[in-house]
């Protein structure tokens, strides 16, 4: 018996569109490929989200903070790993505990590893386990934590306006945080933002002496951190409507402040009952 080869090359007029609507996409999706090479936003989001090392120094990763980690390449999430490891009570003992790391890459990690110097640990204050240990560098520059100008936040902390308004929302809602620890119990504020922002910010004591209401410009009124700009104006309106006779009941009742900014009102102010 000869073998027909040939008879495997014919094919129905079913076939025969199929194949030439395979072909086509084939095609086309070769033309594309050329024409529409990938883009470095594209290369990007299938690529690793870590950066390149500003610089390589040693480092123990004990008390790495997130500057340092910013400056090796590492990223903000991969940073909260790393927090969240040491508060859990995580430490590295050695050198390859690096690839232990969850969310390090392996090339990441090895490229690391000649850097790292670890400490003895009973040689490490419990603080320096934790980010507050590198809280110690303060900017020429701060902000007061219960400064309500949100302008001032976003300038000086880099804090994205949501984050802002929800500090300036919170700092209006309890009357004014007594400490910059406070910051912690604003909803959205990450460790990571914590550190990052730290040495941009300060808490003043409330002094003893209290404002004169008489003489309190706007910027006094707004430093309260219980009304916002409309309301000062019409705080001024209504001094200089009673000429400069207001009370603390009246201010309470007419601008409708809780009990914590009442209070507020009455520790910052000369206002009597």
């Amino acid at each position: 018996m000869q073998f027909d080869w040939k008879s495997y090359f014919i094919f129905t007029s079913k076939e025969q569109k199929g194949i030439v609507v395979l072909g086509g996409i084939l095609s086309l999706s070769l033309l594309l490929h050329y024409l529409l090479p990938a883009t470095p936003a594209k290369l990007t989001r299938f690529s690793s989200s870590k950066s390149n090392p500003k610089a390589f120094f040693y480092f123990d990763p004990n008390s790495l903070d997130s500057i340092q980690g910013m400056q090796l390449g590492l990223s903000k999430k991969q940073m909260t790993t790393l927090y969240h490891y040491r508060e859990k009570g995580g430490r590295f003992y050695k050198k390859q505990d690096l690839l232990k790391w969850y969310g390090l890459s392996e090339s990441q990690a090895l490229s690391l590893i000649p850097w790292v110097r670890i400490k003895a640990l009973d040689s490490i204050h419990p603080n320096q386990l934790y980010p507050k240990s590198n809280w110690e560098k303060k900017s020429a520059l701060q902000i007061d934590i219960n400064n309500p100008n949100a302008l001032d936040w976003i300038r000086l902390t880099g804090l994205p306006a949501y984050k802002v308004k929800r500090i300036l929302k919170y700092q209006k809602w309890s009357g004014g945080f007594t400490s910059v620890q406070g910051l912690k119990k604003v909803y959205g504020i990450s460790a990571f933002d914590f550190e990052m922002i730290y040495p941009y910010i300060k808490y003043q004591p409330i002094g003893q002496k209290k404002m004169a209401y008489q003489t309190m410009r706007f910027e006094d009124w707004l430093s309260l951190g219980l009304f916002d700009e409309k309301t000062v104006w019409a705080i001024l309106k209504l001094r200089k409507e009673k000429q400069g006779r207001l009370s603390w009941s009246e201010m309470v009742i007419h601008f409708d402040l809780t009990e914590a900014e009442a209070s507020v009102l009455k520790k910052r102010t000369n206002l009597s009952n």
